[in-house]
Parts: structure tokens; sequence; C-alpha cells
């Protein structure tokens, strides 16, 4: 396990000369909603900087993002620094090499888009639709639908019983606030406990489940990889979900369209997903010296990647700020990574999301915005609350 070398005064305070944007840049900047704007100035400026308030690098453009989390590169995750491995433990996204893929492997086949839509899209849409029946008039769609849509979703994929919602949500909800480098040790601590909750829970229903039928991994192994995968099918799903809509009623243009063609609202979660990511970070580790965007990085340091300015690149994404549910390359964003450790469940998050819109669609003739929390966070974005007028 790699240990993050750290960084003499002298040296920090010569980065923070030669990096200036990059040492004005605050956690806040990286965490608030409406500070987007400086993480595009600071691409502009310096794609790759030095950032004393992560006490490591961060990325802003999407090539030399792309790069690093590409297996190529030489960076690991294998390092004790690594905030997703003190918050989920070691599984699938902290190791590299044969163990990632001795993990990974077993959940592979049930994640394709073929076996996803052939499983799983018939529940789903019923489950949606179930959901959608019970909203009337004026609701918090976060606690009346996209909680219990991505949990219930949750467990008919893994095939084990989440009936307790507000638990299970609880639960992610405290694996995503550890994330976040403030040196605080209570969020640490509320992940723990409800890692060993929930690995309790996983291993008493894991003879239930037919996602791993055949592997050589031990009851703890498979429940720590069940912990990861529900985490992309519950907290980024109601990322996507709550995004997405809050968009379309943004874009009343885009709402128009989408109601009148449902072969567009594919683009339209695509965009949604480029424009506000529900991973909004992501973490590695050089093992030896790398350059990137001719800057000259060396071994054992921290290397951030601001998916959210990645995928505002204007060199990639024309007028990147636009909400363009046409956009033809909204899929080159960094949303769901990229290398080894992308997204295992990127066509389940895809299909579950135009799912959930389209039921919504269908069942409601007109959606009013009564008020929304904007999307915020470090690790993971995502509105807090949505009310909505049916």
């Amino acid at each position: 396990m790699l240990d993050q070398v750290v960084v003499s005064e002298r040296e920090d305070a010569q980065r923070r000369q030669a990096f200036p944007a990059g040492a004005a840049v605050t956690l806040a900047d990286l965490e608030d909603a409406g500070r987007e704007h400086v993480l595009d100035e600071l691409r502009a400026r310096e794609p790759v900087t030095w950032l004393p308030a992560l006490g490591g690098w961060l990325i802003t453009a999407r090539e030399p993002a792309r790069q690093i989390l590409l297996p190529k590169s030489g960076a690991t995750v294998e390092a004790e620094q690594n905030m997703v491995r003190a918050s989920l433990g070691r599984m699938m996204l902290t190791v590299d090499g044969e163990e990632h893929e001795r993990y990974r492997q077993p959940f592979e086949v049930p994640f394709r888009a073929r076996e996803v839509e052939r499983e799983f899209g018939t529940p789903i849409r019923e489950f949606a639709r179930e959901l959608i029946g019970r909203v009337d008039g004026e609701t918090e769609l976060t606690e009346a639908f996209a909680a219990p849509f991505a949990v219930g979703v949750a467990a008919q994929v893994i095939g084990l019983p989440l009936d307790d919602v507000p638990r299970i949500d609880g639960f992610y909800a405290a694996f995503a606030g550890a994330m976040e480098y403030t040196g605080d040790p209570e969020p640490l601590a509320r992940a723990d406990v409800a890692r060993g909750e929930l690995t309790a829970l996983l291993i008493e229903g894991l003879a239930r489940s037919k996602v791993v039928e055949e592997s050589n991994l031990t009851p703890e192994q498979v429940a720590a990889q069940l912990r990861v995968v529900m985490f992309g099918a519950i907290e980024t799903i109601q990322a996507s979900v709550l995004t997405t809509l809050m968009l379309l009623i943004h874009h009343p243009e885009a709402m128009a369209e989408v109601r009148a063609d449902r072969s567009v609202l594919a683009g339209a979660v695509d965009e949604a997903i480029r424009w506000m990511p529900p991973v909004a970070f992501m973490e590695r580790w050089t093992q030896e010296p790398v350059t990137l965007a001719g800057v000259e990085i060396g071994e054992r340091e921290f290397v951030g990647v601001s998916v959210i300015a990645a995928n505002r690149d204007p060199s990639v994404f024309e007028d990147p700020l636009r909400f363009d549910i046409h956009r033809a390359n909204a899929r080159h964003g960094l949303s769901f990574s990229s290398g080894a450790h992308h997204c295992l469940g990127v066509h389940l998050a895809r299909m579950q999301t135009v799912i959930a819109l389209e039921e919504m669609l269908d069942a409601w003739p007109s959606i009013d915005l009564v008020s929304v929390t904007p999307p915020s966070g470090f690790a993971f974005r995502r509105p807090a609350d949505m009310i909505v007028r049916v």
C-alpha cells in the first residue's frame, strides 16, 4: 500500500508561487453549489495545478484527467490516504491489478447492457410506475421517489431484501460524507459504523443473491463488492434522476421536446450527467513521476480529478455550460470514469434513469418546480431535496 509523500514547507511554497490560481482555491470551491465557475477559471489558467487545500494536485482539463485514470499512467488507487477505501473498505474500486480483476469479474456479466435490459428492464419500469402512482400534489421527490426507487432497484439487482429504505439510504449518506478531505474524524467514524451494519445485513442475505452464484470470493469479500455496487445503484441514481428532471424543468424547450419525442430522452440524461456528474471527484496516486499537460508530478503524490471541470472543458465540449440534449459527444465526459475502474453499472444507470423519467412524463402532464436545493458536495453531487407539484 502506497504512502503519500509529505511535501516540505519549502516545496509547498515553491509550488504555491508556480501555481497561484490553484493556491487560491479552497475546499468550499470544490464543494459548494454555485462555485463551479472557479473550476472553469482554474482550468483556463492552470489545467493541472498544485492545490494546497488538498495537499496535492488537481486536474480540471479532460485530456490529462483521462490520462491519469488509464492504467498506462502508472497511477494507483492503492494508497493509505484513499478516502474511498477509508469509507467503503477494501474492494474493487480501491485495489488494482489481479486483485481488482478477481473482485470485479463475477459482476461483469450481470451488468452488461444486454443482460441489464433483459433481466431488469421490465421490473424496474413496473417499480417506477408503482412509486410514481403514489405521488399526488406537492411532493418532496427524494423521499417519495428517488430514494425508494434507487434502494428498491438495488435490492432487485443484487437479489437481497432491502426493505428499510431510510436505513439503507442513511448508510450511503454516511459513506459519501466520509469521502472528504476535511481531517474531521467523525464522518469516518460514522462510515465505520454504517459499513459494519451494512456488511452484516448483506452477509445474512447472500444465500438469496443471484449476482454472484459462482466465485472464489469469501462472503466478506462478496459483501465488500456489493457495498460499492450498491453505492452506484443508490447514491448516484438519485443524483441522475433528480438532476435530469431539474434541468428539464429549468429548460422548458427541452422538456417540451422530450415530451413530444421520447427517443431524445436518453440524450437528455447523458447531457445532464455530463453537465452535473453525480461523481464529482476522483483520486489517484502516482507510483512514478508523470508529466500531465506539461506539469511534472513526482512519485507517491496525490492527484485529484475534478470531473465537473473535465466535463466542461471547452476544448472537448462546445459551449460547455449550455444544457444541450442533442450534444453528440455528451458521453465523452468522465462521469463514469475511464480505464480499468470505469463504472461497472453504467448501462444500468443510464437505463434506470431513462425509465424513471419516461414514467414521470407519462404520469404527470405537468410538473412545476416548487423548490430545489442546487446540487452540491465534494465527492458526490445531487440536489439534497426537490419539491414538485404534479
